[in-house]
């Protein structure tokens, strides 16, 4: 009899948390116009970059994290954008339902320094514009406010960098081992990334700028095919050394960008930073200074 008692409690345990997590609904907005003056987005992100079309903001029921969302145009290529705090960054919701006419996905947003991340469910509904959104905890439990879940970093200022190998176009490998002595730069990135191509002017003057010192190495390590990447390239000027993903890489990195580091003579991890804009270089010359003059 005891036994009998004691399952039935586990039942019921299961289904009143079940009924729980049902009772916590979609949030709703609908996207709206974007205008310059409602000043999201940041004034040094150029339209010939990145021009927002519509947005929606996003209660997280936090005072701390401001979430912002819509649909913009890279060219003649629309896609999601988002601004986290004072981050930009685009999005991509995968999941297409043609019966519904929708697009979904969950987004994971990890804070710079990668020790913290929110995750929620994004909906578009294409005919209406409404999105419906939820957030989620470490377990993919809703939760009615955005929930800060904590992380195992591995990628932390201060940190040893590991030895990754990339296959730069050339086909030739690059080891970051071989790279230890050397202050080396790194940007991981993506073609249709609009804040990676944002930077990449001003990454070009540090380039130029450190030219005459072979002991400073910047690489590019891009998540695209090599044909991709090589097609953005005939077009737009990007003078880091070009390297391409692979599974560890992406491990290690993970689906944010695009990230900065600059790993000193010791192998390690100086300075770290994610989301980038035209001043993004000023960040890093002066990190570069504090390392080197």
């Amino acid at each position: 009899m005891k036994r009998v008692i004691v399952i039935l409690s586990l039942t019921i345990g299961i289904i009143s948390c079940q009924v729980n997590q049902k009772e916590i609904q979609y949030l709703s907005t609908t996207l709206s116009p974007y205008s310059e003056e409602l000043g999201i987005l940041p004034s040094s992100l150029p339209k010939a970059i990145w021009e927002a079309e519509t947005y929606a903001k996003l209660e997280t029921g936090l005072d701390d994290i401001q979430i912002h969302t819509g649909i913009g145009k890279q060219g003649n290529t629309s896609g999601y954008w988002m601004q986290i705090n004072s981050t930009f960054t685009t999005v991509s919701l995968k999941i297409k339902d043609e019966a519904l006419n929708l697009r979904r996905d969950t987004v994971k947003y990890k804070f710079s320094g990668d020790s913290t991340m929110v995750v929620f469910e994004l909906i578009h509904h294409l005919p209406t514009d409404e999105i419906q959104y939820v957030w989620l905890d470490e377990n993919n439990n809703r939760s009615s406010k955005a929930i800060i879940i904590q992380l195992d970093v591995h990628l932390k200022e201060g940190k040893s960098f590991p030895n990754l190998t990339v296959e730069q176009l050339n086909s030739e490998k690059l080891s970051f081992n071989d790279l230890t002595g050397k202050t080396v730069v790194v940007c991981w990135w993506h073609v249709a990334c609009a804040p990676c191509i944002a930077e990449m002017p001003g990454f070009n003057k540090l380039v130029e700028q450190y030219k005459p010192n072979p002991n400073v190495v910047f690489v590019a390590i891009a998540y695209n095919q090599r044909e991709h990447v090589i097609h953005f390239l005939e077009s737009t000027e990007f003078n880091y050394v070009q390297t391409l993903s692979n599974e560890n890489v992406f491990e290690f990195f993970g689906d944010t960008f695009p990230v900065n580091l600059v790993i000193n003579s010791e192998g390690k991890i100086y300075h770290f930073s994610k989301g980038g804009s035209a001043d993004t270089y000023l960040k890093i010359e002066s990190i570069l200074k504090e390392l080197i003059e």
